[in-house]
Order: structure tokens, then C-alpha cells, then sequence
């Protein structure tokens, strides 16, 4: 489940320009995030990048949930 989710993160972030397989996803989107805070996005780019937060969120929710438990 949790490689079915980052594999999401992936292809998103790949589909936003970040190519950058070296760094760890979290990393990827907070720079991301950052560059994206500062520009305008047109509408394809702005749906894309709230899919990849929602993705990221549900990533780290499982993870934590899995690693983290109450």
C-alpha cells in the first residue's frame, strides 16, 4: 500500500518537471512547493500539484499510522 501511494508521489512530481529520483520524496515536494508558491499557475499545473498534496498527505498518514500507532 505504502510503494502503491509513493509511486503516486512519484509520478506526479515527475509530471510537475521534478526529475530528481536521488532525493527523498518529502524533500522533492518541499522544494516544489516553494518554487510553487511563487508563481502563478495556470489551472492543468495547479490541479496537478493539488493531487500531488493530497498524495503526499495520504502517504504520510498511512505512514505514520503504520509506524507511529497509537
Amino acid at each position: 500500500m505504502a510503494r502503491k501511494r509513493a509511486e503516486k508521489v512519484q509520478r506526479l512530481l515527475l509530471a510537475l518537471g521534478d526529475e530528481t529520483k536521488e532525493m527523498a520524496l518529502s524533500s522533492r515536494f518541499r522544494r516544489m512547493a516553494k518554487r510553487f508558491e511563487r508563481s502563478n499557475l495556470d489551472k492543468e499545473t495547479a490541479d496537478r500539484y493539488g493531487q500531488l498534496t493530497v498524495a503526499v498527505h495520504d502517504l504520510n498518514l498511512l505512514l505514520s499510522e503504520a509506524f507511529y500507532p497509537e
